[in-house]
């Protein structure tokens, strides 16, 4: 139930919208595998497109727009949601980037940013253009060079209609555990400055249960 609340939680905070800095999409919200927060930074002297890091024990998210000037804001979002996937599938900012993770990373971003609406399936293929990099460019990116097949992430999430296009009942229990995410991202303000207050969770959790009794999916 933890590990569900925790992508609840990041997907709710996608829906609230993303940032655009410099060229650079980024979203409103991102969280780890235990729930917690993660800030994005935007860094001028970082020599990569993006990078996780611990800092002050939290992980964040830090950016350079400047880096591969080449691609579009779509990509970048979709680099940026990968960075995010791998601290919400519980792979550590330190841990080596091994090409067995790196797919399921992708097929996370992709999934999450259609269903959030950030990524439509006619994006895909543009995005997946961008990213094929020169040896080069893949000194820029902070992963072992690969492909990426994005089309294929794309044709696994339709197979799950309910993922990509969700039913009225769905939709309900969007709007209602939309609310319940507002809620509680006031509370985390509120009452702890920000990102992960457990004080806040019991009343999410509650909420989150009504929506669950409300409109079964």
């Amino acid at each position: 139930m933890n590990r569900l609340l925790h992508v609840l939680v990041l997907f709710l905070a996608l829906q609230a919208g993303a940032t655009s800095a410099q060229g650079v999409m980024t979203f409103d919200g991102c969280v780890d595998s235990r729930g917690q927060q993660v800030r994005s930074i935007l860094d001028e002297t970082l020599d990569v497109t993006f990078d996780s890091r611990l800092e002050d024990g939290r992980a964040v998210i830090r950016y350079n727009p400047a880096v591969l000037p080449r691609l579009g804001a779509q990509t970048r979002m979709f680099l940026f949601a990968y960075e995010c996937a791998r601290l919400n599938l519980g792979m550590a900012p330190e841990a080596p980037r091994m090409l067995a993770d790196a797919r399921r990373a992708d097929c996370w971003a992709v999934t999450t940013l259609l269903r959030a609406g950030h990524l439509s399936q006619s994006d895909i293929e543009t995005v997946q253009d961008q990213l094929s990099f020169s040896l080069d460019e893949w000194m820029l990116v902070p992963e072992p060079p690969r492909g990426f097949d994005l089309q294929a992430c794309y044709r696994e999430s339709a197979a799950r209609p309910s993922l990509l296009h969700p039913a009225a009942s769905q939709n309900d229990w969007n709007t209602c555990t939309r609310r319940c995410g507002d809620t509680l991202f006031a509370c985390q303000r509120r009452v702890c400055g920000g990102g992960e207050c457990e004080p806040c969770m019991p009343a999410y959790r509650e909420c989150v249960a009504e929506c669950e009794f409300r409109f079964p999916r």
